[in-house]
């Protein structure tokens, strides 16, 4: 019996790990001109990304769904790259295909919502949104992060998280990368330096009961912001909303926007 449950475990990963690749859907109605860039998580995979751009999808958008590098494969891979690497991923998407869109649009969640917002300064998008973003970590945090990257400990995660991943179908690394997680800390001091530079309409999406990012975090990036923006506040939600129970408000909040843009 445990060899059999061991052989179904297998497979799901299997299964899971093909879900867990760059996808490109095309719009469920008419030929769309709007496409929608999405950015998964640290340490995840487009697993996070899929429900959303399915939503999209059927509200008549192009969806391109990105995997960043290092993530989808193993976890010691992330010890092997920057983060101007995932700018780099996201550039490589946009300037293919700038030409065949009227609009592109970017958002992602958590890691993925700070490289989406770092991305429109360098990129010509239409609007941005961001799902549970890191943007501030404490000082002790950035401290722990580079003592512990020096020597690319990777720290597990616990087991309720892990299995809370399974359950929801995610593919996502059973550790963290702490030379990633500096990654993480040199790609928002450098957002920092240049969030003046976002001049386009954005959009920020917050679970209040956010354990992993706190939602103080939604309301720096807001006051930071000197363009058109709002926050978003989810009352309750994992965070990772996209695959939470709680997601259909800003999944329908996250069109409107596009919609509103796309119309003036």
């Amino acid at each position: 019996m445990t060899i059999h449950h061991s052989m179904s475990d297998n497979q799901n990963a299997i299964s899971l790990k093909e879900l867990a690749k760059p996808y490109y859907f095309r719009s469920t109605k008419n030929e769309s001109s709007t496409l929608v860039i999405l950015v998964h998580g640290f340490g995840a995979s487009t697993t996070e990304t899929r429900p959303l751009a399915e939503f999209l999808r059927n509200k008549g958008y192009d969806i391109y769904g990105i995997l960043l590098s290092g993530h989808g494969t193993k976890s010691s891979d992330l010890d092997k790259i920057s983060w101007k690497n995932w700018i780099k991923d996201i550039e490589e998407i946009f300037e293919k295909e700038e030409r065949n869109y009227e609009n592109i649009f970017i958002g992602g969640i958590s890691l993925g919502g700070s490289i989406s917002l770092f991305g429109t300064t360098e990129m010509n998008f239409s609007g941005v949104f961001t799902i549970n973003a890191f943007y501030r970590f404490p000082f002790f945090y950035k401290l722990l992060a580079w003592f512990l990257q020096l020597f690319k400990y990777h720290k597990p995660r616990n087991e309720r998280r892990i299995n809370w991943y399974k359950e929801h179908n995610l593919y996502s690394y059973p550790d963290d990368s702490t030379f990633a997680a500096y990654q993480i800390v040199k790609l928002l001091r450098n957002l920092h330096k240049k969030i003046n530079r976002i001049k386009i309409p954005t959009l920020i999406i917050q679970s209040q009961t956010d354990n992993t990012i706190s939602p103080i975090n939604a309301e720096i990036l807001y006051n930071d912001l000197k363009t058109k923006k709002e926050i978003f506040r989810v009352p309750q939600g994992d965070h990772i909303l996209t695959v939470d129970e709680n997601r259909y408000p800003a999944f329908e909040k996250i069109n409107n926007f596009i919609q509103e843009i796309i119309n003036t």
